[in-house]
């Protein structure tokens, strides 16, 4: 027993530890093994350890936060949200594809080291190096000192002023946004049924038709999710309904997911025609209003779509708190752009000085576009240069400055097929070294700067990615058993977030 006891420890202990490792690799920390060890040889310096804040609970300040020595630092995390969500399958989380608990994680799990205090930040006093915070309740404000300030707010959904749109849309940027909309979904769909039996069919193609404001990989994605909710669920348990359901996308462009090479968004629109959406290029909201839409057209004139679910996926713009801040700098002194804070090479805001206060993610302007991806790299660089023997980087005019390595780009489109395009240098280092570029990655990739997969290998690859970016095994564990539920089983179509009707 003793015997195969120890063997089946040692063959676990080192399926374990290829998994972290691999885990590791991925997600760019091998360094940390290094790193962590050594530091296990330094004493402690609590009675010495600068004070770092870092506001918000996203991709970038939770990458910044797992990388910072408790050793050297006492972190307390500020945020009216008390737990990190893992944004890629938040569409899937409005159809039920996922549970929306299962892609949440607690920031005390997830940043185990640090301090968190579930506040709002109201202001900063830059000279007094103070953070003011306001609790929920009454008489719960707080003032928190700093030596170093993380400002990782992010970003909210913009509605370009276009009348209507605040009052009538539906977001999709937060966890909450997800659970609003799949009570949506789940509600029109519920009221169709019954305005189906009053002989209301006009009203039944008003509320089935789903409106999504958007043409970038989120309103890609929820048109993808929709689409398989509609044909291999909803339309199932409501056959009455099921040739009534409508989903139209509005993108004002002339192209979707601009961000992939032209071929790829072609490619995507065809199949999402093909999947029964309406999509409309080149086509602006103009108003919105409680049950339809007004956008023109090419052509110069305006149209009318009726809607029972209008969702607002059309770009974003800076929290108050981050205008706030910015005016408060001024334009004087370099606060000049309307996106955000304006930082410099080394993420630095500029106009405060150098190494008290840095911004990253969708909050900071930094030449980079607001993706998770860029905030979690920059989480990771801004990490590396708070770690002993780094820190006179923080001050330094000429220090490192942050190296985006773009890895890819993907867009799940439906009907278990995705649109992926990855990027080797991104993940591999190609062209780097003398080594890398004689690797067999060479031979595999030539001399392309990226490869595109489509279709069901593309979605292969779309979940691997994912699935391995997630923060925990917890996450991973709960993630999976929602794919195979949803394979097995189907998506639900009803939710607890729907409650019990009430009529007066």
């Amino acid at each position: 027993f003793a015997r195969k006891a120890a063997k089946y420890g040692i063959v676990g202990s080192g399926v374990g530890g290829t998994v972290y490792l691999v885990n590791l690799y991925i997600n760019d920390d091998m360094d940390d093994i290094a790193y962590f060890a050594r530091g296990s040889f330094r004493s402690s310096l609590k009675e010495a350890r600068k004070k770092v804040v870092v506001l918000g609970s996203g991709w970038g300040s939770l990458s910044f936060a797992q990388k910072l020595d408790p050793k050297l630092y006492d972190v307390v995390i500020v945020s009216p949200r008390p737990f990190f969500f893992y944004t890629p399958l938040l569409c899937g989380s409005t159809t039920g594809t996922v549970n929306a608990a299962s892609i949440v994680e607690p920031i005390r799990d997830a940043a185990s080291n640090c301090n968190f205090l579930h506040v709002t930040c109201t202001d900063v006093d830059l000279d007094a190096k103070k953070v003011l915070c306001a609790g929920e309740s009454p008489g719960s404000d707080i003032a928190l000192d700093y030596d170093h300030l993380v400002i990782a707010v992010g970003a909210q959904p913009n509605t370009f002023g276009i009348k209507g749109v605040a009052d009538h849309a539906f977001f999709l940027k937060e966890i909450e946004h997800g659970n609003a909309v799949r009570k949506q979904l789940l509600d029109t769909v519920m009221q169709a049924d019954v305005a189906r039996v009053a002989g209301n069919m006009d009203k039944v193609k008003q509320l089935l038709n789903i409106v999504v404001v958007g043409g970038g990989p989120t309103g890609v994605e929820f048109c993808g999710e929709l689409s398989d909710f509609i044909k291999k669920d909803l339309g199932v348990r409501f056959p009455e309904l099921k040739q009534h359901f409508q989903v139209t996308l509005i993108e004002a462009l002339p192209g979707l997911l601009t961000m992939f090479q032209k071929a790829v968004g072609v490619h995507v629109q065809e199949h999402l025609v093909n999947q029964g959406v309406d999509v409309r290029l080149n086509a602006m909201v103009k108003e919105a209003e409680k049950d339809k839409v007004h956008i023109k057209v090419q052509d110069g004139s305006i149209e009318t779509i009726n809607f029972g679910t209008l969702v607002w996926v059309a770009g974003v713009g800076m929290r108050p708190f981050t205008k706030k801040l910015c005016d408060k700098i001024g334009a004087d002194a370099g606060q000049t752009d309307r996106r955000g804070l304006l930082v410099d090479h080394a993420l630095r805001v500029k106009g405060t000085n150098l190494g008290e206060v840095f911004a990253l993610g969708d909050c900071a302007v930094s030449g980079k576009p607001p993706t998770a991806q860029v905030a979690a790299q920059q989480g990771k660089y801004l990490g590396r240069m708070f770690r002993f023997k780094n820190e006179l980087m923080m001050t330094d005019p000429e220090a490192a400055p942050f190296s985006y390595a773009h890895q890819g780009t993907m867009a799940y489109i439906g009907d278990s097929q995705a649109a992926t395009e990855v990027f080797p240098n991104g993940l591999i280092k190609l062209g780097q070294s003398s080594v890398t570029d004689h690797l067999w990655w060479r031979s595999l990739y030539g001399d392309v700067d990226h490869v595109r997969v489509m279709g069901v290998a593309g979605f292969a690859v779309w979940r691997s990615v994912y699935f391995s970016k997630m923060y925990s095994m917890r996450s991973r564990f709960s993630v999976g058993l929602d794919w195979s539920r949803t394979a097995l089983f189907g998506r639900p179509s009803a939710a607890p977030t729907q409650g019990t009707l009430t009529c007066v």
